[in-house]
């Protein structure tokens, strides 16, 4: 399945945005569709390298077990290892600084292990979960940066 992406504009800094991205313990305090998440492992420098997170979204639950990388300067990536209803689940975070404002990119790549599920509805429910994702993380941001 191709890649579905949102970019958005955020009135806020680039590092405050990409601190509350690498803060995965903290999901479940803007994100309701994060039921819990935990750091199981990290790398030496101390940042999450290894992931729990309990989802519900649109009636479906699953726990995920992710793998956390810095592919780039003001990018996270997360790749799932292990996990429900999907065989492959891999989400980009990048934020480019715009002076007092950024842009956040969500690239989320997804394929279902469900049988006979129509690629249609998979890119729709993708979408959906990222157009909230986004949202809920700009949102998170602004009201961070106004104090």
């Amino acid at each position: 399945m191709p890649i579905v992406s949102k970019t958005v504009e955020v009135a806020a800094d680039a590092a405050l945005i990409m601190s509350i991205v690498a803060d995965f313990e903290a999901y479940p305090q803007w994100n309701e569709e994060v039921t819990g998440a935990w750091v199981l492992h990290r790398y030496n420098d101390g940042r999450p390298s290894q992931l729990r997170l309990d989802m519900k979204a649109q009636g479906f639950e699953g726990v995920f077990i992710q793998a956390v990388y810095y592919p780039g300067e003001n990018q996270i990536q997360t790749v799932m290892q292990q996990g429900e209803l999907f065989s492959k689940q891999e989400q980009l975070f990048s934020v480019v600084a715009m002076g007092p404002t950024a842009l956040l990119t969500v690239d989320l790549d997804v394929e279902t292990s469900l049988p006979g599920v129509p690629s249609m509805m998979v890119k729709k429910l993708a979408n959906d979960v990222l157009d909230h994702l986004a949202d809920a993380l700009k949102n998170r941001a602004e009201q961070l940066s106004a104090g």
